[in-house]
């Protein structure tokens, strides 16, 4: 029997490069963490070249049920907007979420106000607080200390 590849749970390497120096070479992508897990498929961090390295592993924006932003720093956050006006397929359906720190969300945000509104939702993410969003839950239980607000999840 052929096992369905669409149901088996997977993280998908987008990119593990970090940093100024780093993500502006792209000698190792920025592109973040896709997530399929028991059919709900999430991004993590969408930094610079996530929409081409996507893409290009025949991953289906549209698909996305929610991005995670763990912090505003331009190597986790470059391609947000590009991976949000996907997952909506262009603004044409209101579709997912976004979880990010308030920050990102509040002075020189992360994402176009024009993008919020084709959202099912945009959720901040705090210390300490569990989320969930279609068959995954996670939850943030510490901030770190980091420039920016930051926050790591356990899924």
């Amino acid at each position: 029997m052929k096992e369905d590849k669409s149901l088996s749970d997977s993280i998908t390497f987008l990119g593990t490069g970090g940093a100024r120096f780093m993500m502006t070479s792209q000698l190792l992508a920025s592109g973040g963490l896709w997530l399929n897990l028991s059919g709900t498929e999430i991004l993590i961090d969408p930094g610079p070249g996530c929409i081409i390295h996507s893409t290009r592993r025949k991953l289906k924006a549209a698909k996305l049920s929610a991005i995670i932003l763990s912090h505003r720093h331009l190597d986790h956050s470059g391609d947000v907007n590009v991976m949000v006006e996907a997952m909506t397929q262009g603004k044409a359906k209101r579709h997912g979420w976004f979880f990010a720190p308030a920050d990102a969300l509040e002075t020189e945000p992360v994402i176009f106000s024009y993008l919020r509104e084709r959202l099912e939702g945009i959720e901040v993410l705090v210390e300490g607080k569990s989320y969930s969003v279609g068959s995954i839950s996670f939850s943030t239980p510490l901030r770190h200390q980091h420039m920016v607000e930051t926050y790591g999840m356990v899924f």
